[in-house]
């Protein structure tokens, strides 16, 4: 059927909902779930058919302000924040798996091998990093370097917001240069596990395991799941533009932005956690380093779990 027809056909039924949710009601109150569903067949319908993207937007709209008003879900934003955070943020993680893959790969892949080669020929460290640079990543772990500037509480506070606005930064960074055909992620992913694999195995190979190893265990699982997510949504984001398919390249990247910037609000979540962690625990001189690793292993197995297991049972 062509668009025009099936417009003609459903146009009434579209404008008597409008015109409930308005308060200006052609229907009655007992008909409206049985033209909600209705209205939510003629959705699938125009996805289907790859009708107009303004066309599927209008539809999709009125879908949802339908369903806010007939559940009662309207004022919850923050509960159905929470509800897709636990369960529904997994799901979309599982849904894009092979992407999901490649953004390890080329992220935790590059890390380690980074990481491999520098501790078996430590001079290489001065391929990516210049002397200077490698000298001030072994002070900034030096226990016996004196701390200078604010100290205590505020010290903290002003470190947690450092690493919100820098690390938060760097997600949005690998997620939006999805949209250079999908290529950007393809260099920030290895390009930022390059830099990690370098500057640990440097570390490693100075002997500052106990402040190093003690500092990054608490919030490294947040901070780098949150990395590969990030890239995950701007590789769906490139590939969306890159392959639209049988729809149109604008409604193909629409759909593919949607799902990154689901994938992207769920890793922010995550670098948020990381950056509360990254500020008030993990320098924290008065928790032995082996707890603070053993905390972060710990971390590190629930949110794995949390990611293959949450949600399954929703469906």
């Amino acid at each position: 059927m062509r668009q025009q027809l099936f417009e003609q056909q459903n146009l009434q039924l579209w404008e008597d909902l409008g015109g409930w949710l308005n308060q200006q009601p052609t229907l009655a109150t007992e008909e409206v779930p049985a033209a909600y569903r209705q209205l939510c067949h003629h959705l699938a319908v125009a996805r289907e058919r790859h009708y107009s993207p303004a066309l599927v937007e209008r539809l999709q709209q009125l879908a949802l302000r339908l369903h806010q008003r007939i559940y009662g879900v309207k004022g919850e934003g923050l509960q159905e924040a929470f509800r897709f955070l636990w369960q529904g943020f997994p799901r979309e993680v599982r849904g894009e798996w092979r992407l999901v893959l490649v953004s390890g790969l080329l992220f935790f892949g590059t890390w380690v091998a980074a990481f491999l080669l520098v501790r078996a020929h430590p001079n290489l460290v001065h391929l990516l990093l210049s002397p200077e640079e490698a000298a001030k990543f072994v002070q900034m772990y030096d226990p016996n370097t004196p701390v200078a500037g604010a100290t205590g509480a505020t010290r903290d506070v002003m470190m947690f917001g450092f690493y919100i606005y820098n690390n938060i930064g760097i997600d949005f960074q690998i997620f939006a240069s999805g949209l250079l055909a999908g290529v950007g992620p393809l260099f920030f992913l290895p390009f930022n596990g390059l830099h990690g694999g370098v500057v640990m195995a440097h570390l490693t190979n100075k002997g500052l395991t106990s402040t190093f190893y003690g500092f990054i265990s608490g919030h490294s699982s947040f901070e780098l799941i949150g990395a590969v997510l990030s890239g995950t949504g701007g590789l769906r984001m490139g590939l969306s533009l890159m392959h639209p398919g049988r729809r149109s390249r604008l409604a193909s990247l629409r759909e593919g932005a949607r799902k990154g910037a689901r994938l992207l609000f769920g890793a922010a979540v995550l670098t948020f956690i990381a950056a509360c962690f990254e500020g008030f625990w993990s320098g924290n001189t008065e928790v032995p380093w082996k707890v603070k690793v053993a905390v972060g292993l710990v971390f590190w197995m629930a949110l794995i779990l949390w990611l293959l297991l949450a949600g399954r049972r929703d469906r």
